[in-house]
C-alpha cells in the first residue's frame, strides 16, 4: 500500500530527528567525503562520495550495480550517517541488503512508481535534509508500463537534484542501465560484467557459484585524478 503524504512526512521527521542527535553526539565536523564502500570505490571516485555532489553508475544486468549501491550504502551507514535509497525499479531485496551490510531499520527505502515519482521522491528526500547518502536507484525495471531506465530528458531535473544535494550536504547516487545524468555528475562510473568463478563439479557432484568480480570503470570525472578501473566483488560468498 502507498504512503500517505502525511506518512511520509513522519517517517522524515524521525529520521531528521535521529540524524541531529547523531551529529550531536560526535564532536568532530562531518567530512568533506564519506565512504564509497571498498578501497576499490574509494579510489575510482578520487577518495571516496563527496557530499553534495552526483555520481552516476550505469550498466548491464548482471555488472553489479546494485552490489556497488548496497556497498555504498553500508559503508555511509557505518560511519554514522543515515541513508536512503528511492528504488524506481523495485530491485531492492531486503535480505542481500542485510547481507552486504545495510542496516535495515535505519534506511529510509521508498518505492515510487514511475520515473517522475522518483525524480521527485529523491527531491523530498533531499529537502528533508539529514542524509549522507540518497541513491537514485533506475535500473532494470518498469515504471507505468515501460522501462526505468530511460534517459530524463534535458538536464533540468538533474541540475535542481544537484542543487539540492549541494544545499543538504548530501551524496547522490544516479544508478541505471545508461548513463543518467549526462554533464551534471561529478563522476560517471560504468560497470562491466563480471567474471563468474565457479567451484566443485568434479565427479558428478554440481558446480556452486563461488563469487564474481565485475569491473567499474572511470567515464568521466570532475574531482581529481581517481583510479581508472577496479574491478569489484560482486558475489562475496555464494550461498551453498
Amino acid at each position: 500500500m502507498a504512503a500517505s503524504a502525511v506518512q511520509i512526512a513522519e517517517v522524515l521527521a524521525g529520521l531528521r530527528a535521529e540524524s541531529a542527535r547523531l551529529r550531536s553526539a560526535s564532536e568532530q565536523p562531518a567530512p568533506a567525503r564519506l565512504p564509497a564502500g571498498s578501497p576499490a570505490l574509494d579510489g575510482l571516485t578520487g577518495g571516496g562520495l563527496v557530499r553534495g555532489r552526483i555520481v552516476e553508475l550505469s550498466g548491464p544486468r548482471g555488472s553489479g550495480r546494485m552490489s556497488a549501491a548496497l556497498a555504498m550504502t553500508a559503508a555511509v551507514q557505518a560511519v554514522g550517517e543515515l541513508a536512503a535509497i528511492v528504488d524506481v525499479a523495485d530491485a531492492l531485496d531486503p535480505r542481500s541488503a542485510a547481507r552486504a551490510g545495510v542496516i535495515l531499520p535505519r534506511l529510509l527505502w521508498v518505492r515510487p512508481q514511475t520515473l517522475v515519482d522518483g525524480l521527485k521522491a529523491a527531491d523530498w528526500v533531499l529537502d528533508a535534509g539529514g542524509f549522507g547518502l540518497v541513491v537514485l536507484y533506475l535500473a532494470g525495471g518498469s515504471a507505468s508500463g515501460g522501462n526505468a531506465s530511460w534517459r530524463v530528458r534535458g538536464e533540468a531535473p538533474w541540475i535542481k537534484l544537484a542543487r539540492r544535494a549541494e544545499r543538504a550536504r548530501t551524496g547522490l547516487v544516479a544508478v541505471s542501465d545508461r548513463p543518467p545524468v549526462g554533464t551534471v555528475a561529478a563522476v560517471s562510473l560504468v560497470a562491466e560484467r563480471g567474471r563468474v568463478r565457479w567451484v566443485g563439479g568434479g565427479r558428478g557432484a554440481p558446480r556452486l557459484l563461488d563469487g564474481v568480480r565485475g569491473r567499474i570503470v572511470v567515464a568521466r570525472s570532475k574531482l581529481g585524478p581517481p583510479a581508472a578501473t577496479a574491478e569489484v566483488p560482486l558475489v562475496v560468498a555464494a550461498r551453498r
